[in-house]
């Protein structure tokens, strides 16, 4: 192989790997990262050098997150108080970022309240607290960042909605109000990609069916699956890490992540 040949294959190689360090050294704010998916995400986007700053209404789970993270990568991360359901809250936590986190590169919305239950089985504060949380609270935060985010060379706005947020499928467990509270905020998807569709700020969003929850910590993180494994968390993080670093010229607008052999309502089998 010749020296020049060498360097051209080393240069390539380079630019095939440039996407997947793109989230290195960039600062994103989590909501709901005091566990479960929010806080597998944060651990794993610290493990690839980003810079999480940590939002969720449980201070303590919170803190417990941030010294994980730091005793993995030295890392001192951030946590604000921000309770989703609550508009004040979630208009303080969004002047707070905007206030002390003015290099901030991204917006991740991962929090909702989960509501299972028959329309007799939920009150109406359940209904109205589910509702706010994923829709209400998602566009009030985003309102106060987004004057930071467009004022960057590139930021990106990354919704985790569900399949509960696609139409025409079954409830599946969920309740009508969870239903509705994801379709709303798939809706909050679409209209935020339209609005700004002409500036550096891209939207993306992916949408989980049902999974199994699954911390970085644990060796279950690690374990191979074969194509009749259940869906976990892992694969929901790899699907948003691999959304977010990819170059700001490209958007996911809708990734739908399901169990391998997953059928839909009305679905047929076209092969020949």
């Amino acid at each position: 192989m010749t020296g020049r040949l060498a360097i051209a294959m080393t240069e390539r190689q380079t630019a095939q790997e440039e996407p997947l360090r793109r989230i290195s050294g960039r600062k994103f704010a989590i909501t709901g990262a005091s566990r479960g998916l929010g806080a597998a995400l944060a651990v794993a986007m610290a493990d690839a050098s980003a810079r999480p700053v940590l939002l969720a209404r449980n201070g303590k789970a919170m803190a417990g997150v941030a010294e994980t993270i730091q005793a993995r990568t030295g890392q001192a991360v951030e946590t604000l108080i921000c309770d989703l359901a609550d508009a004040a809250s979630c208009a303080a936590a969004g002047g707070k970022l905007v206030a002390e986190h003015p290099d901030l590169d991204g917006l991740i919305h991962n929090g909702a309240m989960w509501l299972p239950g028959s329309m007799a089985d939920v009150s109406d504060a359940d209904i109205q607290n589910c509702i706010a949380s994923a829709a209400i609270g998602s566009l009030i935060l985003t309102r106060h960042v987004l004057p930071i985010l467009r004022a960057r060379d590139d930021a990106d706005i990354h919704t985790v909605v569900s399949t509960s947020g696609l139409p025409n499928l079954p409830l599946l467990g969920t309740s009508v109000a969870f239903r509705a509270a994801k379709a709303a905020q798939d809706g909050f998807v679409q209209g935020l990609t339209d609005e700004l569709k002409q500036t550096r700020v891209r939207v993306t969003a992916v949408y989980p069916g049902d999974f199994e929850d699954v911390s970085p910590l644990e060796p279950a993180w690690n374990e191979p699956r074969g194509p009749d494994g259940s869906l976990t968390n892992r694969e929901v993080v790899d699907a948003i890490l691999f959304t977010l670093n990819l170059p700001s010229s490209v958007a996911v607008k809708t990734l739908v992540i399901e169990q391998h052999g997953t059928e839909r309502p009305g679905s047929a089998d076209c092969s020949g």
